[in-house]
């Protein structure tokens, strides 16, 4: 059952809750619109000082989406996918607009003749010559003349959709045209030398052994440690760049749960209860799982009895008949299920096949394949070798080279109609198939011993609240919203006579997508954005709860203020002055065995550092620790280490040789690769930095 889509209407008490509050909610939203002016409309961002237009801004949303659901049809477009579609587009549109103005300022664009060129000439673009229509089918490789084909189709097409089809594209390529030779020009600013090959090249294999000690701060105690408010001060105005914060606000919420009640339980078990006859009966088991369950992937493949063991229920139908329905019972708390044996076969545990394989293109349709199948199939009858044409052939390619053999496989491992071929054929029988990969002709080659498999459906029914449910929970919430809007009482008064969970979240910026421990709660973030401290919010439906949230401080651009900073500048303070507390302990020591001796620390031994790697075993994250290591001579102990939470001496033992001389071409090439890519990513940072980027997504979402 769904949940919140399915309530819209309210009960009378329900009403009448709503009623006392409207005219808060009213006066409310209307005094909050007249005091943010109300977001704008036309445009979601500048760059460069050019408006991006709402309108574009959506269509290319629109795009993205459709895109999505291409790439995953099955799968629920949720507000947070919306979120990230939005976020992609943001980040398309404002770099096509970043790197325009570039394109325009080094004269970067694509003549007539290197047009034609890069689509039909020597030097054609992979972008083109990836294109099915044109290439030759029978090779595979690029054919000019079908670019040149195409081209004249376009000029008569009447419809005007081929040439809108062409012009995306031809925008699409010349894009790409274009940031390939920007790419480039960054390209050529870098430069690797011998020298910073060789270096590099050390820090990846040179190995030192040392020693350490570390002495934890916090063996000294916390109240030997004094600091005045007036330190504290100096350390914050000392330090301040550090603690600047962007606009942000605080919330509290409640949220009122939605759960099933006994009712529901029992309505739920009902409900599939009274399925049982028409799922023994209904000869269609697939369509009634379909229909029927919450969980529509539901279906086994054969299973042996052994497997079956495994589960309390599903064994009980070993000494059943085909077509025995058991249940309903639960799975889980929040789940119901009923079981039918859909039917028992002698088959194998498992088959050796093989197979040809001929996929549909876009030069060649589905009833073309099948043609072709069919005609393999009869030169494969009449005495040709299956390999060979499975070889020169096929469309598998990694069977196509062993012959079409896929080797053996279990039950349940290939696509359904490919499987029970395989498990029903006869050996060395010729079997033609459709998947959603092509046309297939299949031989079983060998199977192994058979036994009795039990094939299983089952339909679940997730125990999910009633609209009475709902409501209940709605009226709740609509109440507590009433007591503290129109009864003027404070929230958290209502919250603790009432007994509810109050949750926080901080620093919220107009940008997030969510509430911390919210999902999908975009909206209670608009609120916040329009509201001032002290405001409640209306009631907001999620899912499976409903959401009432109060804006408790808004945190105003500049610098976090000093209050709410004292407890943590005190602790970095606290662990410089235990350093400097543990530093003046150790006077005149210099050997580790000492510093062991006076610390009461074990010194562990043996342990090995390169400077590739910035960690370190029982440490974590320690460069300064592994910087040190390095800059100490063998045989040396360093000065005190100050890391974050503690004082650490180093040892150096032994360290391998520094490798001067050899070929370090591998090295240059592979740091060139990496320092390209950094560059183009760099470059492209450094443009939008001073692009004057003006993001007022959040006014419109």
């Amino acid at each position: 059952m769904g949940a919140l889509g399915k309530i819209r209407n309210r009960s009378g008490l329900l009403l009448a809750v709503i009623g006392f509050a409207m005219l808060a909610f009213i006066l409310g939203d209307f005094m909050q619109s007249k005091r943010s002016g109300g977001p704008s409309t036309l445009y979601v961002g500048e760059v460069l000082g050019e408006n991006i237009h709402i309108q574009n801004f959506e269509k290319t949303v629109d795009i993205g989406i459709e895109n999505w659901k291409t790439q995953n049809p099955t799968a629920i477009l949720t507000q947070g996918v919306i979120a990230n579609v939005r976020n992609q587009a943001w980040n398309q549109l404002t770099r096509e607009l970043i790197m325009e103005n570039q394109y325009s300022l080094l004269g970067l664009g694509i003549s007539d003749d290197e047009w034609m060129e890069r689509i039909s000439g020597l030097n054609v673009h992979p972008e083109v010559s990836k294109i099915q229509a044109f290439q030759d089918p029978n090779t595979g490789q690029f054919d000019r003349t079908k670019v040149l084909g195409y081209l004249q189709q376009v000029e008569q097409d009447q419809t005007g959709e081929s040439v809108r089809n062409w012009l995306n594209f031809q925008d699409y390529l010349i894009n790409v045209v274009r940031n390939e030779k920007y790419d480039k020009l960054v390209e050529k600013g870098t430069f690797i030398n011998s020298e910073e090959a060789m270096i590099s090249y050390n820090e990846g294999t040179q190995v030192t052994n040392y020693d350490y000690i570390n002495v934890p701060y916090s063996t000294i105690d916390d109240s030997l440690i004094d600091i005045s408010s007036k330190e504290v001060k100096k350390y914050y105005n000392e330090n301040k760049e550090k603690y600047k914060q962007e606009l942000s606000r605080d919330v509290e919420y409640v949220v009122f749960s939605v759960i099933p009640t006994l009712e529901d339980d029992n309505e739920t078990r009902e409900s599939i209860d009274a399925l049982k006859e028409d799922f023994k009966n209904y000869d269609d088991y697939l369509t009634m799982v379909r229909r029927n369950s919450d969980n529509t992937r539901a279906l086994f493949n054969f299973q042996n009895e052994e497997s079956l063991k495994n589960d309390s229920a599903f064994s009980s139908l070993l000494d059943k008949d085909k077509g025995a329905v058991i249940g309903p019972y639960k799975i889980n708390p929040s789940t119901y299920r009923i079981t039918k044996l859909v039917d028992i076969q002698k088959r194998p545990d498992s088959v050796e096949a093989r197979h040809i394989l001929i996929s549909p293109t876009a030069t060649k349709s589905l009833d073309s394949a099948k043609i072709v199948i069919n005609d393999i199939k009869r030169r494969i009858e009449s005495g040709q070798d299956f390999a060979f044409i499975a070889q020169n052939f096929s469309d598998d390619k990694n069977s196509a080279i062993k012959g079409g053999e896929l080797g053996w496989f279990a039950e349940g491992q290939m696509v359904d109609i490919f499987n029970e071929v395989c498990f029903t054929s006869d050996i060395d029988e010729l079997n033609i198939i459709e998947t959603q990969f092509g046309v297939h002709l299949v031989q079983v080659i060998n199977k192994s011993r058979t036994s009795n498999k039990y094939k299983i459906a089952y339909i679940d029914r997730n125990v999910s609240a009633s609209t009475e449910t709902y409501n209940n929970y709605y009226t709740e919430a609509a109440q507590f919203v009433s007591q503290v809007v129109t009864d003027n009482n404070p929230f958290d008064s209502i919250v603790n006579k009432e007994n509810l969970v109050k949750r926080s979240d901080v620093k919220v910026v107009p940008s997030k997508e969510n509430i911390t421990g919210l999902a999908n709660s975009r909206s209670v973030v608009k609120w916040m954005n329009k509201a001032e401290v002290g405001d409640v919010s209306e009631v907001f439906e999620f899912d499976n709860s409903y959401v009432v949230a109060k804006l408790i401080n808004e945190n105003k651009e500049g610098y976090t203020a000093l209050e709410e900073l004292e407890n943590s500048i005190k602790e970095e303070m606290r662990s410089d002055k235990k350093h400097e507390v543990l530093v003046e302990k150790m006077g005149d020591s210099s050997n580790l065995e000492e510093l062991s001796e006076l610390y009461n620390i074990n010194i562990v031994k043996d342990v090995k550092a390169q400077l590739s790697l910035l960690s370190v075993n029982n440490l974590g994250y320690v460069p300064e620790v592994v910087g040190t290591v390095y800059a100490t001579e063998v045989g040396e102990t360093s000065s005190p280490i100050k890391s974050k939470n503690s004082l650490i001496f180093i040892r150096v033992n032994s360290r391998d040789q520094y490798r001067s001389e050899g070929d370090f071409s591998q090295e240059q090439a592979s740091m060139l690769d990496k320092i390209k890519n950094y560059a183009i990513t760099s470059s492209f940072n450094a443009l939008k930095d001073d692009a004057n980027l003006i993001d007022n997504r959040s006014e419109v979402y």
